[in-house]
């Protein structure tokens, strides 16, 4: 549980209370966020073109609040990262943070997260720690032992041969749960290339 609020798109997306949540991904059309009653909270867009990379987290209404890309591939890296920026925005001005996977093993894969004030990146704000054994990840502040959320995979066959995937999400209080559907929908993104 987070001790202070960890607003990183928007402090009214911080719930006072633990915050359970479904993804439910799409191969082709993105995906939506539901609460624990059924009710969309977001979507998330993605491009008829899936080479490009690029979602956007909106509202119910659908208005943009965040969009997620891969970024570009860097000279001399083999990791691939990712950077997420306010509303529609892909300036360098709007950006929010990145995630960068570390090296590692196909069974257990760690995501370190940047917040945009982090320019240095030599230690991340958050990391993700994922099993693909477990089908699971969790989020903790830094290096600590502090989880802010975590994501179970809900695997089904038909879903994965219709190309349709879900996460069951639970967000701490006082956590952007905007903020942890895009760390959610990245690593549906690693996990899927990762396989395909």
């Amino acid at each position: 549980m987070a001790a202070a609020p960890l607003a990183v798109v928007d402090p009214r997306f911080c719930a006072p209370r633990a915050l359970p949540l479904t993804l439910a991904m799409n191969l082709t059309r993105g995906g939506t966020v539901t609460d624990a009653g059924g009710a969309v909270v977001l979507r998330v867009d993605a491009p008829l073109l899936r080479l490009l990379r690029r979602f956007v987290l909106a509202d119910a209404a659908g208005r943009p609040l965040l969009t997620v890309q891969r970024k570009a591939r860097q000279a001399f890296s083999l990791l691939n990262g990712w950077e997420a920026f306010r509303g529609d925005s892909t300036d360098a001005r709007d950006l929010l943070f990145t995630a960068r996977r570390s090296p590692g093993f196909l069974v257990w894969t760690q995501v370190g997260v940047f917040l945009a004030p982090n320019t240095a990146g030599m230690a991340c704000d958050l990391k993700m720690k994922c099993s693909y054994n477990n089908r699971s990840c969790d989020v903790y502040l830094g290096d600590s032992n502090t989880k802010i959320a975590q994501m179970r995979r809900q695997i089904s066959a038909a879903g994965v041969l219709l190309g349709k995937y879900s996460y069951s999400v639970t967000v701490s209080p006082n956590v952007d749960y905007v903020f942890v559907a895009a760390l959610v929908v990245m690593l549906h993104e690693i996990h899927r290339r990762e396989r395909g």
